[in-house]
């Protein structure tokens, strides 16, 4: 009988373990980071997304994207990013992000884009909707770099616009 119940416990310790792995919920989230370099007078911004996200945007977009090669990806994301994400600057003039690159390691894909620093980088305003159009709880990331000093926003859907300021009194 105690071997029974030591079975017993084994079995129970072991599926509550395994378990939670097989209904681990997905999370959705992407990280942008934005450099205000002052010496290059420019913004340096980086995106870093899942690679299973934008496996799961370009079946969306293209149905079987399994034979898409870089060269095709490519555009596909750069126009992704243009649409999904900008820049204002504190005046409420939007900024002209240029397309770097793309880089595209196992778990992740970075997209590259910089633009000009306005004269007064110390107010901008960020519009951030990458994946939102796809996933209802995506949350994104986006830490704001200036002389040595860093802001941290967090959107989601209904917040997709904020302000970052580095303004003395914020």
């Amino acid at each position: 009988m105690r071997r029974f119940f030591s079975i017993c416990f084994w079995v129970v310790m072991l599926s509550l373990c395994v378990v939670p792995v097989s209904h681990a919920h997905r999370f959705y989230a992407a990280f942008t980071q934005i450099d205000l370099r002052q010496k290059k007078q420019t913004i340096e911004v980086v995106h870093r997304l899942f690679t299973h996200d934008v496996e799961d945007f370009l079946r969306v977009r293209l149905g079987n994207a399994s034979s898409l090669t870089d060269g095709e990806i490519e555009p596909l994301l750069r126009d992704f990013a243009e649409s999904s994400f900008a820049l204002y600057d504190g005046a409420g003039k939007r900024l002209p992000l240029t397309w770097v690159g793309m880089e595209y390691q196992t778990d992740n894909v970075f997209l590259y884009q910089e633009a000009p620093l306005p004269r007064d980088p110390s107010d901008l305003v960020i519009i951030n909707r990458l994946f939102m159009d796809l996933f209802d709880d995506q949350k994104n990331t986006v830490n704001v770099e200036w002389n040595e000093k860093i802001r941290t926003r967090i959107f989601v859907k209904g917040h997709e616009q904020q302000r970052v300021s580095f303004k003395a009194e914020e």
